[in-house]
């Protein structure tokens, strides 16, 4: 498996399970690149053309391990705690060794939930496996770098939208994303649906928040919170 980063016990800071305590493993590589990225070392190398300025090095942010390996790591870290939320990147790129692992943790008794841009179509056997799925859809405020039919996969949106596992949540910058959000909420038969501000920083938060929090009111949508960037702003690994 290519992962990024181990970290916890934390708690889940966005969509359903926000609050929860959990581990996160977060694994690396993208296939798209989005300009609002709070986590470009995933995937946004020295050396790459994407827009995205900040560039990292990838022989430091790479790390191979088996899906035994990571379960050690988990126990080690969390003995106490038996959720982990799968994140990125994009971990669905690595969808079989995902299903792999998840083998391992159900057996345990582990709580799995997977955050997914939505562009790569889940097999049986994960959706069977995974107990919850935070599906983020990229609209055209992701920037440059996403054109329509890199972040749009009918396929993929089609079967996650078939399962009452999948939660979606949306990206907003303003009033200006919601024809968009909405045409794709109508065209896939979206429901749980979640908005969230944009910004990495704990200023951008507060700059939206409470213009997201109206549009959530007046749309009847669930309103999303970013608390690792309220509680820590750009701090990683907690």
């Amino acid at each position: 498996m290519k992962v990024n980063e181990i970290f916890g016990p934390t708690i889940q800071g966005e969509g359903k399970s926000a609050g929860m305590p959990t581990m996160f493993l977060r694994m690396a590589q993208c296939n798209l690149a989005c300009t609002y990225c709070d986590t470009p070392y995933t995937w946004n190398w020295f050396g790459t053309s994407f827009q995205h300025p900040e560039k990292y090095n990838r022989k430091k942010e790479v790390h191979d391990m088996s899906r035994t390996d990571v379960v050690d790591v988990l126990k080690k870290n969390g003995p106490n705690i038996k959720s982990l939320v799968i994140t990125g990147g994009e971990p669905m790129l690595q969808q079989d060794e995902v299903i792999e692992l998840l083998r391992l943790l159900k057996a345990d008794g582990y709580r799995v939930e997977i955050e997914t841009n939505g562009t790569v179509e889940p097999n049986s056997e994960f959706m069977e496996l995974i107990d919850q799925i935070n599906c983020s859809p990229k609209t055209s405020n992701s920037g440059f770098d996403n054109r329509p039919t890199m972040r749009e996969r009918s396929k993929a949106l089609k079967k996650l939208a078939s399962s009452d596992k999948t939660y979606f949540k949306f990206v907003v910058n303003g009033r200006s994303d919601l024809t968009e959000i909405k045409e794709l909420i109508f065209k896939y038969g979206m429901i749980n649906v979640y908005l969230m501000a944009e910004g990495s920083t704990r200023e951008e938060q507060y700059l939206l928040t409470d213009e997201i929090m109206k549009i959530c009111r007046e749309n009847n949508f669930h309103f999303s919170p970013r608390l690792q960037v309220l509680y820590w702003n750009r701090t990683r690994g907690i």
